[in-house]
């Protein structure tokens, strides 16, 4: 196809409305796959189940399947959306259940957990409370690390120590480079 000078204008009018409703339409498709709840064997949302366990690491009990019936009427972005804004306003760490997180999300964005001082000027600063929980996160990840190492490579018991010592610096060397939120 030949365009000609006159017609270039003319062209890229078609093709910017082209690209427009294609993009309409994948944005309304992809909304819709969205909220899609993702269910289980037995009707429970999976991946809410799953980002539940990841944010708190608690096990899933039939108190929180009991608490999720609860949520029908959200999807499952939604139930994360609220479950992780409740997580970070939320006083008690680790949090107790689900139905804990519920009445912190029902409760608003006015009923913070976090007192009106402590966002202070350094944005990347970790409350104390998410430094632990990294912190626990971290030490039984590389305790573990280091076991499994140890065992693979055949590592004597003094060696296997001194491999866990040196995780221990390591992780020691991660959670200082947390700032602290004074």
């Amino acid at each position: 196809m030949r365009i000609r000078p006159r017609e270039h204008q003319r062209v890229a009018e078609i093709l910017r409305e082209e690209l427009e409703e294609a993009s309409r339409r994948i944005s309304e498709r992809l909304s819709a796959i969205e909220r899609q709840p993702v269910t289980g064997k037995d009707g429970t949302l999976e991946g809410v189940r799953a980002f539940y366990q990841d944010l708190t690491d608690n096990d899933w009990s039939e108190a929180d399947e009991e608490a999720m019936a609860g949520l029908k009427e959200f999807s499952e972005h939604e139930i994360k959306r609220l479950m992780c804004d409740a997580f970070r306003r939320s006083r008690v760490h680790p949090v107790p259940s689900l139905a804990s997180l519920i009445s912190i999300a029902r409760k608003g964005p006015g009923a913070s957990g976090v007192e009106a001082g402590a966002f202070l000027s350094n944005p990347d600063a970790v409350p104390a409370v998410e430094r632990e929980r990294i912190a626990n996160v971290l030490h039984r990840e590389l305790r573990d690390a280091a076991a499994d190492i140890a065992s693979r490579l055949k590592l004597t018991d003094t060696k296997a120590e001194m491999l866990r010592q040196h995780l221990e610096n390591v992780e020691a060397a991660i959670i200082g480079e947390f700032s602290p939120l004074v």
